[in-house]
């Protein structure tokens, strides 16, 4: 990159070029938020000391605002008459330069009635905008190009309309006017400029065109990896998800191998990925699918990315990129059941409860190990009877260990590869035991039980593991019929209150000041379902009163109407040893 090249320049001299800037496909889509147009629009332009207040005599262009660099790369071949350049690093600020002056336009159109000078000044900012071209694709007419969504949203806020152009069927499928930025800061702009008279306006747009400054930087094709130079720049501005690095990184071979297709790979596959799994999910699902079969669960975030660079950097070749590209889609559905059991139903109604019941742990280090265990039974690899078996036994493992308080260090390392082990076994069920025992994750009867009157349940942190526990506890008690509509009694009551007023202090006598008071308190013989009115309603009443009040619906209720007085610290014990039973039943070892 030889430095005489560098130039500073400004956005007027920039557009007014027939020139088609391109963000590259290896770039994330527009990310800009309220926190940078405020800062830009409301601040270095119009703010206190901002670029109008320091403009004398209508001279924007000597009342320079340094803007950051554009770095860019000149590229051949496209429509004979326009320039060609791809975005490497700055795009946020040059897409969000450009969509100002196409907001500006609008609303000086919209004032055209009432301003001799409007027209002007729309046809300026249109030489700026739209490319002077006749072509069959009217998105040759931007100056942005934009892919991931944009740039059916960037051609709407310029004319207002679809484009006649061969990407549109494809575009349309990508855009969506709920979540979409572009379209976020076109309503951002016209909500703050709107307001604004002509004259106003105009110097906005000259603000914008004229005194905001960047350091153009332009690349050599033949020498300079634009891929690689737009990840080291990357972390100085808004740094790249991990997710959206390792698409970069999966697409480069096919990029490198001229798969004119590859845009269509992309929306077909990952961005289908994506949409299936949600956005904010979708990293820690590939976290959780290229961990399957490694030594243990791969890390977070960059780390997770860093992890496959390294795995894949010297073997990966467009077949492959394809391979992983189609895993990743083809698992996507499988995640969501995983997930989101309650909303993703698995087609056999035993396996969604024992998803729903796994969820219930919050253990989603076991994710891996599911993702594997239903891929083989939706490949008739492993039969539904064993799936059942397998997802049971881990159910009871995950709730022993759980109401135990063990360690669960060991899952990153035990759960990635499980299956692997034991999925050839002639008894699945039996080898999963098996590596329970050898890894010392086993819980004996003995420890489960005395852990229910020795650790406390209720957590806040975990109220919904406490809550599913009781709940299950509540259904095997249930003698009538039909359960109850648990949603109507989600809330956990305490029968000993965990704050003692002085009725209670008196009531426990030397109870009320045992050193481990508080803990018994949270203990399974202490709690109870309720509904949220009653529980607020049962607060430090007397455990007479809280027994007449309680809803028999709930047999754990119904347990408590049962006991005699007095409700002490004894009384709570033998109520944790009697539900233990009941508990020893429900998350009882098959073998």
């Amino acid at each position: 990159m030889e430095a005489t090249r560098v130039l500073s320049r400004n956005f007027k001299d920039i557009f007014s070029a027939n020139a088609r800037y391109e963000i590259p496909f290896f770039q994330r889509g527009y990310s800009w938020e309220q926190k940078q147009w405020k800062k830009l629009i409301l601040e270095d332009i119009l703010g206190e000391d901002g670029i109008i207040d320091n403009v004398t005599n209508e001279n924007f262009k000597e009342t320079e605002h340094f803007f950051g660099p554009i770095v860019v790369l000149q590229k051949t071949g496209g429509h004979p008459s326009l320039l060609r350049y791809l975005i490497i690093d700055g795009q946020q600020r040059f897409t969000t330069s450009y969509l100002i002056l196409a907001v500006i336009k609008d609303l000086i159109e919209e004032k055209s009635a009432i301003s001799s000078n409007a027209s002007r000044y729309v046809g300026e900012l249109n030489k700026l905008l739209i490319n002077d071209i006749t072509s069959g694709d009217d998105y040759l007419k931007l100056k942005i190009f934009s892919t991931k969504g944009d740039r059916l949203p960037t051609y709407k806020a310029v004319f207002k309309s679809n484009p006649n152009s061969p990407y549109l069927a494809d575009d349309q499928l990508l855009y969506d006017p709920k979540t979409n930025r572009i379209d976020e800061f076109v309503y951002f702009a016209k909500r703050n400029l709107k307001g604004k008279d002509v004259p106003t306006l105009w110097n906005i747009a000259r603000a914008v065109m004229d005194s905001l400054i960047v350091v153009w930087i332009p690349l050599d094709e033949g020498k300079d990896d634009a891929q690689a130079i737009f990840e080291s720049l990357n972390d100085a501005g808004q740094p790249l998800t991990a997710s959206e690095l390792l698409c970069n990184f999966l697409f480069r071979p096919l990029i490198q191998a001229n798969e004119s297709n590859y845009e269509q790979i992309h929306n077909e596959k990952w961005l289908k990925s994506q949409r299936k799994v949600g956005y904010p999910h979708f990293e820690e699902y590939l976290r959780n699918l290229f961990s399957i079969g490694e030594k243990k669960k791969i890390g977070k975030e960059k780390r997770m990315y860093a992890f496959l660079k390294n795995k894949y950097r010297h073997i990966l070749t467009s077949e492959l990129s394809l391979n992983l590209l189609n895993q990743i889609l083809d698992h996507t559905h499988i995640y969501n059941q995983v997930s989101d059991p309650s909303k993703n139903k698995h087609s056999n109604p035993e396996i969604t409860q024992l998803l729903y019941s796994i969820k219930a742990t919050n253990m989603d280090t076991v994710q891996p190990y599911l993702l594997t265990l239903l891929k083989a039974l939706e490949l008739n690899e492993i039969s539904g009877t064993a799936t059942h078996g397998l997802l049971y036994e881990l159910y009871v493992l995950l709730v022993r260990r759980k109401v135990c308080k063990l360690s669960t260090t060991k899952y990153d390392v035990f759960f990635p590869n499980l299956f692997n082990q034991i999925r050839f076994a002639t008894d699945p069920v039996k080898a999963f035991q098996q590596k329970v025992r050898e890894e010392g994750l086993w819980v004996d009867d003995q420890l489960f039980f005395e852990s229910f009157q020795t650790k406390e349940l209720y957590i806040p942190r975990e109220l919904g593991f406490s809550r599913h526990v009781l709940q299950e506890i509540d259904k095997k008690l249930q003698t009538h019929g039909e359960l109850p509509d648990y949603s109507s009694i989600e809330t956990i009551e305490h029968v000993l209150p965990q704050t003692l007023d002085a009725y209670w202090r008196t009531y426990l006598g030397p109870d009320a000041i045992h050193s481990d008071l508080t803990r018994i308190i949270n203990t399974l013989g202490n709690l109870s379902l309720n509904s949220q009115p009653a529980n607020s309603s049962a607060g430090q009443k007397p455990f007479a009163e809280k027994q007449a009040g309680y809803n028999p619906i709930s047999s754990l209720a119904r347990d408590i109407k049962s006991r005699p007085e007095p409700w002490n610290i004894a009384a709570i014990q033998q109520r944790s040893a009697d539900l233990a039973q009941t508990a020893l039943k429900i998350w009882k070892w098959s073998l």
